[in-house]
């Protein structure tokens, strides 16, 4: 198409995957008489279970004017009671003692990322990127900086099992290099970065001057007895948590999520978003200050408690399952919501393997590829946390199918 800008062209060429897979999963549901089986979506990692009744509760519990009053614009960085209510509930639920000036709240992770990305990134920077990492950090890089930030790659797994070396780090690191992006759990791997690993790659910002970016979306689905979350130990100039309550409070589709920085860098993201997205939502916001001013302590329960006793029996019920597919090598999740595995032996590209499959089996999942390792696939787990039934049915049919590939 005549006109389009270079970064535009890019995007066309290449779009997500798992938001093209949700276009599938969308044609399904309008037209489920033009496949053969019943669709086995696997592909897409969001909470298939409800929030928190607290959260049920604070919705039913709010007056007209309330409503009314909820309407209006909020401050860019996000209402002051719900800053504080933030704090709160970082403090009582995860250990995290922070500041409200530390603090800005944003539409979700992406649009706060996005935000960042401007903030912090100049033609010919560099970004390090793990190898797995989350898909959509490649594209939007390049969307919110342009063609000209260099990304590189710090490799977690070697010989199908997770084992990062921080001299390997430090030998993609540069004078250009700007910012290293770490998840923990893992996505698409379910690894869980251990506070000596944390505390090196810091000290190593710290020498260097570059910042980390910590994404904690799955922090709530750690599947040890007594997690540690892996921003407590950790307080620097250099380190930025992303934070979402879309997965540990079951609100995606309200894009809820925040950013705890240092407060030069708050305000240098606030002064971005001002003309970006100018401001979060106010009613979510609202609903939320009610509930845990109502009651943290059910919501701490609900998040530290039963969220990973739910979520751990479906992990170890699939990695069971998995185990019994033949030609693929698991990477046992260790939290999140997937198990990341070696299709290799059956196809080489995990692109052929998840559309042949998702073609003759109906069942989606996501290429590793898109994530930085052909070969490798992804299946969540986090649609069959209600129902079982449909893990085991997704997981026959991958058997079956696995066990006829040609």
């Amino acid at each position: 198409m005549k006109g389009l800008s270079d970064i535009a062209l890019y995007s066309i060429k290449n779009p997500s995957s798992i938001r093209e897979i949700m276009n599938l999963v969308a044609d399904f549901q309008k037209h489920p008489e033009k496949y053969p089986k019943k669709l086995i979506y696997l592909g897409g990692g969001w909470p298939q279970d409800s929030p928190p009744r607290q959260i049920f509760d604070a919705y039913r519990e709010m007056s007209d004017d309330e409503i009314r009053l909820s309407a209006g614009y909020p401050p860019t960085k996000g209402d002051p009671d719900y800053l504080e209510a933030i704090c709160k509930y970082e403090r009582e639920v995860f250990g995290g003692k922070f500041e409200m000036k530390e603090i800005i709240s944003g539409n979700g992770s992406t649009d706060l990322t996005s935000a960042l990305f401007k903030v912090l990134l100049n033609p010919g920077d560099e970004v390090i990127l793990t190898r797995p990492s989350y898909l959509n950090y490649d594209r939007q890089i390049i969307i919110e900086a342009g063609m000209n930030v260099k990304i590189k790659r710090w490799d977690l797994i070697k010989d199908r099992s997770f084992s990062p070396s921080i001299d390997e780090l430090q030998e993609i690191i540069t004078e250009r290099t700007k910012l290293l992006i770490l998840t923990s759990p893992g996505n698409p791997d379910g690894q869980v970065i251990g506070d000596e690993l944390m505390k090196a790659v810091i000290d190593i910002a710290e020498e260097k001057k570059f910042y980390v970016l910590l994404d904690e979306a799955y922090r709530a689905f750690h599947f040890d007895k007594e997690p540690r979350y892996v921003s407590n130990p950790c307080k620097s100039d250099f380190l930025i948590l992303l934070l979402t309550l879309s997965k540990e409070l079951r609100l995606p589709g309200w894009r809820m999520s925040h950013i705890v920085a240092n407060p030069d860098l708050i305000r240098a993201i606030e002064t971005i978003e001002q003309a970006k997205s100018l401001a979060p939502g106010r009613l979510p916001q609202r609903i939320f200050v009610r509930a845990v001013s109502k009651d943290i302590n059910g919501i701490k329960k609900f998040v530290r408690e039963h969220t990973p006793r739910k979520y751990g029996e479906v992990a170890r019920k699939t990695v069971e399952l998995m185990r019994q597919v033949p030609k693929i090598e698991i990477l046992e999740p260790k939290g999140g919501f997937y198990v990341f595995f070696d299709a290799s032996n059956v196809e080489r590209s995990s692109s052929a393997f998840v559309s042949r499959l998702l073609r003759e089996q109906q069942v989606a999942l996501a290429p590793g590829a898109d994530f930085g390792m052909d070969g490798w696939v992804r299946l969540s787990f986090a649609p069959s946390v209600e129902d079982l039934g449909y893990i085991e049915e997704g997981i026959n049919r991958i058997k079956e199918f696995v066990m006829r590939y040609s």
